[in-house]
């Protein structure tokens, strides 16, 4: 088969398998089967952890929370396994750039629009906050530790919206420094992640996953616009389930 073909065929499977893996609504299988509501009736409207903390109380927020953020990295870590240890792997472009990490970002990326946008629930979802969270906090030890950025913002703030906004963007941040520490040095930047002893075919970081979560991030940045006006008027909920 061309070699193109298959590259863009891999991409697409990798994305919708994501996609479809993501857009299953936690917070609204969890409100519908125990609690009999849907939390986008409430509240913000949307069905996050966040939202669904507020209407459910915090022990079914942080449930949420933590299920938002395993079906982010479920799909990449999917994707990396089948793509390093089967006979699925290999794949590499023109210039003989091994593809398999834009592949399984690309499973991230296609996990955070279907959180948003998911097919199930007529497209209605949430913000992307777990997802780009569990992308950065669940794939690399230096990534959990920036997320104590969040997390101090949260504590002093007790928006979870400016907390997204900024926790994200050192995210961000620290995703396109260690791609051009990389470039400039050549230093392995594996060593931040979680290897679990696979150190060389673990997942990594580097120029795709810069892009996808610098995309990812946007989107995060977007979808909480009315969210960015009521900090701007001192108008903005305060969180009151986080302690």
């Amino acid at each position: 088969m061309n070699i193109y073909v298959v590259n863009i065929v891999t991409a697409f499977v990798c994305f919708i398998v994501g996609y479809f893996f993501g857009a299953i609504p936690n917070g609204v299988v969890i409100g519908k089967v125990f609690f009999h509501k849907d939390p986008r009736d409430y509240g913000s409207g949307n069905s996050g952890g966040t939202n669904t903390g507020r209407v459910f109380g915090k022990r079914i927020g942080f449930l949420c929370i933590a299920l938002d953020m395993l079906k982010a990295v479920i799909p990449v870590y999917a994707a990396w396994a089948i793509l390093t240890f089967t006979s699925l792997h290999g794949y590499y472009n023109q210039w003989g750039q091994d593809l398999t990490p834009l592949y399984y970002w690309l499973a991230g990326l296609g996990a955070a629009i279907g959180h948003c946008w998911p097919i199930y629930v007529h497209f209605k979802g949430g913000k992307a906050v777990a997802c780009f969270m569990g992308l950065c906090t669940l794939t690399s030890w230096l990534g959990f530790l920036f997320g104590f950025f969040y997390l101090g913002t949260l504590a002093m703030k007790k928006m979870v919206s400016l907390a997204s906004i900024i926790g994200g963007f050192f995210q961000v941040v620290l995703a396109w420094t260690l791609f051009f520490v990389n470039l400039a040095t050549g230093f392995d930047i594996t060593f931040f992640m979680f290897t679990f002893a696979l150190k060389g075919q673990s997942l990594t970081w580097g120029l795709w996953y810069a892009i996808v979560m610098t995309i990812i991030y946007v989107i995060l940045v977007v979808r909480h616009h009315a969210n960015i006006e009521r900090i701007k008027e001192g108008k903005e909920s305060k969180i009151t389930w986080i302690k």
